[in-house]
């Protein structure tokens, strides 16, 4: 029997309301505890809102519990109601009088001993008193806070204050006047509950709790919270934060219906500006299930439900809304809050000074760097690159300087300007263009190229671009020993086995090969290649994220843009991911699998109508025969300069072998990397058999077969059998696993120590621009006139145009020459001197400069001496150069021939241009007849647009060059060389920054797998 308790030190009789709707499990917990308070209620009652199957259960739970000094009611409501609505129906027919007290205990809540009596003398400390709550901690953990009344600005944004989780330690007990309080623990007057009208339905049980405080402080009285009163309470008990979208909007709506009519479209504009901007912040901060949440506080300004229940809820107010402003929380602490929380998601918290520290810790950073293993890496590779490039021709910084031309680059003085035009131009190309398909690499490399162009010093560059391969192909082995290091980590977290698979990564296989041989897109994939397929192994894990399948598809769409055929073996490994992986890597691992291609945009048109643009890359063609077998091929020897020994390839494939001996899961990273590599070994085996001119309609006599190179499936080869490797050493232990350890050291210098005594040959060197001064200057300004090289041999001359265009920076697959075939016969005739109007002819095409080789012989030297319009200059670099004069004979002539005229009765009058391919933006005065002509094909046309005072002109029908009548007087001429697939080249652009900034790493990674 329970000992007897005393009854409230006050007039006021306690009814203990005990409400059902959380079930009967606590229920009798919820009455013991109530009957061992140290101060007991007058009378208890239970409203049974249980199923019908569930009220002999809380009946006969009533029945065990009561005694003869601790009296229960059972009373009987409509099974299903929701507590709030049983008290609303109760307390009009309960026998209380207006002074008794109400104090209001859900199942799942138990009050302490001493809650009663606190919660009495917080009552009886002011008349004004109307509802009092108690602070809830945790029922599993009594020392965690859960609510310490409810908070909330004056809009109705509820603030978790404290938050959820933290710990009790006395830091709220001097809180005591608050807006509203939970349902849980409500010590309640039954005359304000009376007047009140009991809970609003339409708000729900946080917002119904708000609404309830809220309305009794306007009508005058007050809410308080006795901290020192606790009540242990679970989840779903002394809501006081809202969890959930629909308390959020309900919080919303009660802010709408108790704001004075003429403030409550100021709160709702509030509501409205304040949401947006949430979550728009929130999607810049990627949390996109909070950004949804922030939206949908918009639903909170239904005006139907929020005009209802204010109707419903209306009643006379003691004191007026501002009265009461000191109980919301200041919008400057929701806004310091949101900055603590965006800091959070974009910065990891850093590590305190005596957290986990350690002897290696403790060194000096520099100690430290030079001892790392992955600085060691780079280090040595920095120094086999060096050894290994002793015979490139000029000096180091001359390559960065003015570029390295030889093997597949083609080296120019290219822009970042003219590298965008050449990537999104109609019309582009070197020479007189064309309409082909570009390489997406261009528009990339436009990008460092701009930042080169823009550092200090930088205006002494002779080819910007020329710079940037110039300091790719010193750097390339370098940082991809870095990215191998870095991209091991998802393999082993041992520093000495990831250094060494780096080094060997970055000189072993087709590396050598690909830096020595200029081959543009391998370097880039011997970069990239580890890190996104390190990428692809984390998303076939437990613990992938969004980010980075982001990252993963931002890298290789990268990849993609450099080396194709690499992108393609991404795609197909991602799908296997996807099919073998578990449900959350499947999502993700489509991610790369299908963006990563949408991102190259309009470029999968064009290998749509050629195929064979997927097959090779900037640098990534074989033109002729490699010279190596397929035994040599598969030993990891692709052939040409940089190539090392077989004995090196088979010590690698040796070591990837030895690793898939260990024993495995079936699906796991060693299969997947066996799989990579027996598939890279039969691409690397059917390269030199697939000719990629087979259906082209250009004439690829001179140059023989074209076919993939097979250095370029050489590198996810050699990749998948260092990966094995490095699997295989870490499943060993103790003697066995210092000995794989030092065997693949081993190995890893051995190749680096080959690399450096082969080197890389002389295949390169650095570049210099072959044009005298005058027709470089003449070619990038207002003339933008060219320079033809011509190289006579026995089946005839063969020529190239150089103006201030630009193409691809190295050779994929052959490119049509029918728009520099236009000029083909004035550069014969020129050098057989049988047509004496060549020179003029060749002018008209805006040739400035003629420069044949000098073994040519006197006999051209002689004719071209004596042509028409053409006079000797100073020979350079193996060429005798000629300068062509301009046409016409007025006084008004150009100096030199030039790219868009003006003529005059057969007078060209010149037209600056400030553009690529005759683009231009200037002032012209024409007179009746006179005509505008571009030294341009007549295809040019179709893709450029020239217009006048704002009015398009058409070309005339039939010129031999774009030819267009100008009307009278003095006009703005605007000439623009359209971009193809204007509308897709701007969803691509969308695309790429929404994915980059998805691939965005904020706060950590266990912070960005909660999203």
């Amino acid at each position: 029997m329970l000992p007897p308790a005393s009854t409230p030190a006050t007039g006021a009789v306690v009814h203990a309301v005990v409400l059902t709707s959380g079930g009967v499990a606590g229920l009798r917990a919820l009455l013991d505890a109530v009957a061992a308070s140290s101060t007991r209620p007058d009378r208890v009652v239970v409203l049974d809102t249980t199923t019908s199957g569930s009220a002999t259960d809380v009946a006969d739970v009533v029945a065990a519990a009561q005694s003869h000094s601790f009296a229960i009611s059972h009373v009987r409501l409509d099974p299903g109601m929701p507590d709030r609505a049983a008290v609303t129906h109760w307390v009009p027919s309960a026998d209380l009088d207006d002074d008794d007290l109400v104090w209001l205990l859900p199942v799942g809540s138990i009050p302490e001993p001493r809650t009663l009596a606190r919660l009495l003398a917080a009552h009886r400390r002011s008349p004004s008193v109307g509802l009092v709550g108690p602070k809830h901690v945790a029922a599993a953990d009594p020392h965690t806070l859960r609510s310490v009344g409810i908070n909330t600005t004056r809009s109705g944004r509820v603030v978790e204050d404290p938050p959820l989780g933290e710990p009790d330690q006395g830091q709220y007990d001097l809180r005591r006047d608050v807006l509203a309080i939970p349902l849980a623990g409500m010590l309640a007057t039954a005359a304000l509950l009376r007047e009140l009208g009991g809970w609003e339905s339409s708000f729900g049980d946080l917002g119904g709790d708000l609404d309830l405080g809220w309305r009794a402080q306007l009508a005058g009285r007050r809410v308080v919270v006795a901290p020192d009163a606790r009540m242990r309470s679970v989840a779903s008990v002394g809501l006081a934060t809202a969890t959930t979208g629909a308390r959020r909007r309900a919080a919303r709506r009660v802010a709408l219906a108790r704001s004075s009519w003429w403030a409550a479209p100021f709160v709702a504009l509030w509501i409205l500006v304040s949401a947006l901007a949430a979550a728009i912040g929130l999607l810049l901060l990627k949390r996109p299930r909070a950004a949804a949440e922030a939206f949908g506080d918009l639903g909170g300004l239904d005006p139907v439900r929020g005009l209802l229940g204010r109707l419903r809820t209306r009643g006379r107010r003691q004191v007026r809304p501002g009265d009461i402003a000191t109980l919301f929380v200041p919008g400057s602490d929701v806004v310091r809050s949101a900055l603590d929380r965006a800091h959070e998601a974009l910065v990891a918290p850093p590590r305190l000074p005596g957290e986990d520290t350690t002897e290696a810790q403790e060194r000096s950073l520099v100690s430290q760097g030079i001892l790392h293993p992955g600085v060691l890496t780079v280090l040595a590779t920095i120094a086999v690159v060096a050894a290994a490039g002793r015979e490139i021709g000029g000096g180091l910084l001359n390559r960065f300087g003015s570029g390295v031309t030889g093997g597949e680059l083609i080296t120019t003085r290219a822009t970042s300007s003219s590298l965008w035009h050449a990537a999104f131009d109609g019309w582009h190309g070197t020479g007189l263009g064309g309409d082909g398909p570009a390489s997406p690499s261009l528009a990339l490399l436009a990008i460092p190229t701009w930042i080169v162009e823009h550092l200090p010093g930088s205006g002494d560059l002779a080819s910007p671009a020329g710079a940037v391969v110039g300091g790719l192909l010193v750097l390339a082995l370098p940082l991809a020993a870095l990215s191998a290091y870095a991209s091991a980590r998802v393999l082993t977290t041992s520093r000495v086995v990831r250094a060494a698979a780096g080094l060997a990564w970055a000189t072993t296989g087709a590396a050598g090969a690909a830096v020595a041989q200029g081959r543009l897109g391998a370097l880039v994939a011997l970069v990239l290649l580890p890190a996104v397929l390190a990428g692809v192994v984390l998303l076939a894990r437990p613990a992938a994220t969004a980010t980075g399948a982001f990252a993963t598809t931002l890298g290789a769409a990268v990849l993609g843009a450099f080396a194709p055929p690499l992108l393609l073996l991404v795609v197909i490994v991602c799908l296997g991911v996807a099919v073998a992986g578990t449900s959350v890597s499947r999502r993700l691992a489509l991610v790369p699998a299908v963006v990563a291609p949408l991102l190259l945009g309009p470029w999968l048109a064009d290998v749509a109508v050629d195929w064979a643009l997927a097959a090779t890359g900037p640098g990534l063609s074989q033109w002729g025969a490699s010279g190596s077998g397929a035994l040599h091929l598969a030993l990891l020897h692709p052939g040409g300069a940089g190539s090392l020994p077989v004995w090196v390839g088979g010590l690698v494939i040796a070591a990837g072998l030895v690793g898939l001996l260990t024993p495995r899961p079936i699906r796991s990273t060693a299969t997947a990397a066996a799989l990579v590599g027996l598939a890279s070994l039969a691409a690397v085996l059917a390269s030199p058999h697939l000719d990629l001119t087979r259906q082209s309609t250009v004439d690829t006599g001179a140059v023989g077969v074209v076919t993939p190179w097979a250095g370029t499936f050489m590198l996810p080869l050699t990749l998948a059998l260092l990966a094995s490797a490095v699997l295989g050493v870490d499943v060993l232990r103790r003697r066995g696993r210092g000995v794989a350890v030092g065997a693949l050291g081993l190995l890893a210098l051995t190749g680096a120590g080959a690399l450096g005594w082969f080197g890389f040959g002389d295949t390169l060197r650095t570049w210099s621009d072959p044009r005298p001064a005058v027709a470089v200057e003449q070619a990038a300004g207002e003339l933008a006139n060219r320079t033809v090289f011509v190289t006579p041999g026995p089946s005839g001359a063969a020529y190239r145009i150089v103006g201030r265009e630009t193409g691809s920076l190295a050779r994929s697959l052959p490119q049509s020459v029918a728009g520099d075939a236009v000029i083909a016969s004035d550069v014969s005739r020129l050098l057989d001197g049988t047509r004496a109007d060549a020179g003029p002819r060749l002018a008209e095409q805006a040739v400035g400069f003629l420069a044949v080789a000098q073994g040519a012989g006197d006999d051209v030297s002689r004719r071209l001496d004596s042509a028409q319009g053409l006079s000797r200059l100073a020979s350079r670099d193996g060429f005798d150069v000629w300068r062509i004069a301009a046409l016409g004979n007025a006084t008004n002539r150009a100096v030199a021939p030039t790219r868009l005229s003006i003529v005059t009765g057969g007078d060209p009058t010149p037209v600056a241009t400030t553009g690529e391919h005759g683009a231009t933006e200037t002032t012209v005065t024409a007179r009746q007849g006179d005509l505008l002509t571009v030294a341009e094909p007549a295809q040019w046309a179709r893709h450029a647009t020239v217009e006048i005072g704002g009015r398009q002109l058409v070309a005339t029908p039939g010129a031999d060059r774009p030819t267009y009548a100008l009307p009278t007087g003095t006009h703005e001429l605007t000439i623009d060389v359209r971009a193809e697939h204007g509308w897709w080249r701007l969803l691509q652009g969308l695309a790429v920054l929404v994915v980059g900034f998805l691939a965005i790493p904020f706060g950590t990674r266990a912070s960005r797998r909660r999203r």
